[in-house]
């Protein structure tokens, strides 16, 4: 059973809700409070957060932190490739799915905070293309891959996965009814067989 949430945490949760909703100009800390079950005027917020703009750095900070977890996965596996291969594209699904409602702040909100923008763009897609260009390489060392442009098959992979849950997120909807099962077996399928040995 999970603990209950606290008031920060709380508070962080309808804020990236209402931020993913809304945008980040159109929301307001009193509707941050109110949905988070505070008077819409106490300045509750402030106890946890200095100001709205923090809020926004520590969603980043969340999904950065999400990402890294997902780095971190991928250097302790030690599956057959096939199964390391679902598995990658499973994590990265999942992670995500997790932050959707980021993935659509990201989308919309970021250009007038440049230096969430760059930490966004350097921690969760910079160092996760570098990082899955590394599990390429390591794998082609071991003679389970042949070889190939380990970092343009990195941008192949991060951005086809990534993609398909931007779009999800963003539209509210997927482009096209597939599970993530079928997308899972696809990309799996079309990497193996590609470069396999």
């Amino acid at each position: 059973m999970k603990p209950p949430s606290t008031g920060r945490e709380r508070i962080l949760r309808e804020a990236i809700r209402l931020f993913a909703e809304r945008g980040y100009d159109r929301t307001s800390v009193p509707d941050i409070q109110e949905a988070a079950g505070l008077s819409r005027g106490s300045g509750a917020l402030y106890k946890h957060f200095p100001s709205k703009e923090a809020l926004l750095a520590a969603a980043i900070d969340q999904f950065v932190g999400t990402a890294r977890e997902g780095r971190a996965e991928l250097g302790e596996t030690t599956l057959p490739i096939d199964q390391e291969t679902r598995r990658l594209v499973e994590s990265m699904l999942e992670k995500l799915g997790i932050n959707r409602d980021v993935l659509r702040i990201l989308w919309r909100d970021l250009e007038h905070f440049p230096e969430l923008k760059a930490s966004a763009r350097s921690e969760v897609m910079q160092r996760t293309y570098l990082a899955v260009a590394e599990w390429l390489r390591d794998h082609q060392r071991r003679g389970e891959l042949r070889a190939h442009d380990s970092e343009a098959v990195a941008a192949v992979i991060v951005g086809s996965v990534a993609m398909f849950r931007v779009f999800e997120a963003i539209w509210g909807e997927r482009a096209i009814d597939i599970s993530d099962e079928r997308f899972e077996s696809a990309w799996s399928d079309l990497l193996l067989r590609g470069l396999r040995p």
